[in-house]
C-alpha cells in the first residue's frame, strides 16, 4: 500500500495528539490519586522524630509539585525552649536535580519577622540563608533568660545529620543584642552588635572570630564548641578579651574582676570552658 506524503503527516499528528492525551490523561491520574495525607504523616513523623520536636499543624498541602504550608508551629521536645510560629513555608523540587542521582528541594520561610532559603538534597548537603530575624520570641519559656534584638544575616554550608567528617561553615550577623538574666543575680547587658565566624568537621565546631561592638563590652574572641544532643551534653571552650565601656553595668565589671584577668591593656580575659547549660 502507498502512502501520500499528507496522509504521513496525519498519520503523525494523530499519533502524537494520541500520545499528548494518553500522557495527560496519566498525569492527571497520579495526581488525582496522589495520597497527600498519607505523605503529610510521613514527613511529620520524620521531623518529630529526627528534630526531637512536636509539629503543631496549620494548613498543610502537599503534592507533587511540593508543599506549602501556614501557621504552623515547632514546639521542641524540652519544655523550656519556646514554641517557634511558622508564618508561611514552601518547599519545591530543584527541577534539573531530579534528573540527577542527588535530588534536592529548595525552602522558602517566613519566621519570626524575618525570612530563610535553604536548598537541601538527598545526600544530606545543606545551604541555608536567613535574615532579619526576631530574636525576642526565642527567650526560654521560664524567663531566666530573656534575649532580644536581631539576626540581621546568617549563612550557612552544611550536612544534616552532621556525619563524622562533614565539612560546615558559618556566619552570623546580629544586631542591637540585649541579654537579661532574671535569677537571683539579676543582670543585663547590651551586647550590641556580634558578628561570628565558625566553621565545623563534624560535630566539632570552631568559632575562627566573635567581635562584639556598640555595647556596654568590645568584645574579641575564638575558640571550639563540641555540639551534644542538648545543651547540658554540648561542650563549649572559648576565649575572650572583654573591655568594658563607660555604659557598662559596675556589677559586670566586678564579675570580670572576680573571674578573669587583667591585662596591661586594661582589657579582661576571660575563659569560658564546660557544658554550655552551666554557663
Amino acid at each position: 500500500m502507498k502512502y501520500s506524503v499528507s496522509m504521513l503527516f496525519n498519520k503523525s499528528k494523530i499519533t502524537l495528539a494520541t500520545l499528548i492525551l494518553f500522557s495527560l490523561g496519566l498525569f492527571a491520574g497520579i495526581i488525582f490519586s496522589f495520597p497527600e495525607a498519607k505523605v503529610k504523616q510521613i514527613i511529620i513523623s520524620t521531623l518529630e522524630t529526627q528534630g526531637q520536636l512536636s509539629v503543631t499543624q496549620g494548613d498543610i498541602n502537599i503534592s507533587l509539585f511540593g508543599i506549602d504550608a501556614a501557621n504552623v508551629q515547632i514546639q521542641p521536645d524540652n519544655p523550656l525552649l519556646p514554641t517557634i510560629p511558622i508564618q508561611s513555608l514552601t518547599i519545591t523540587p530543584r527541577w534539573l536535580s531530579l534528573l540527577s542521582k542527588n535530588p534536592g528541594g529548595h525552602l522558602d520561610m517566613r519566621l519570626l519577622s524575618g525570612t530563610m532559603t535553604a536548598d537541601m538534597f538527598r545526600d544530606g548537603s545543606l545551604n541555608l540563608d536567613a535574615s532579619q530575624l526576631n530574636l525576642a520570641p526565642l527567650s526560654l519559656t521560664d524567663q531566666t533568660l530573656i534575649i532580644s534584638g536581631q539576626l540581621t544575616e546568617m549563612s550557612l554550608s552544611s550536612v544534616v545529620p552532621l556525619q563524622k567528617n562533614s565539612a560546615s561553615l558559618i556566619r552570623l550577623t546580629l544586631k542591637d543584642i540585649n541579654v537579661a538574666r532574671n535569677s537571683d543575680l539579676k543582670l543585663a547587658i547590651n551586647l550590641g552588635d556580634i558578628v561570628i565566624n565558625g566553621s565545623g568537621r563534624g560535630h566539632a565546631f570552631k568559632i575562627t572570630s566573635l567581635q562584639a561592638s556598640e555595647g556596654d563590652l568590645s568584645i574579641s574572641g575564638r575558640g571550639n564548641i563540641l555540639l551534644g544532643r542538648d545543651i547540658n551534653t554540648t561542650k563549649i571552650n572559648m576565649k575572650l578579651e572583654i573591655r568594658p565601656q563607660e555604659s557598662a553595668d559596675p556589677m559586670i565589671v566586678e564579675l570580670l574582676q572576680l573571674g578573669s584577668r587583667k591585662t596591661a591593656n586594661g582589657s579582661y580575659e576571660l575563659t569560658l570552658s564546660g557544658s554550655l547549660a552551666d554557663l
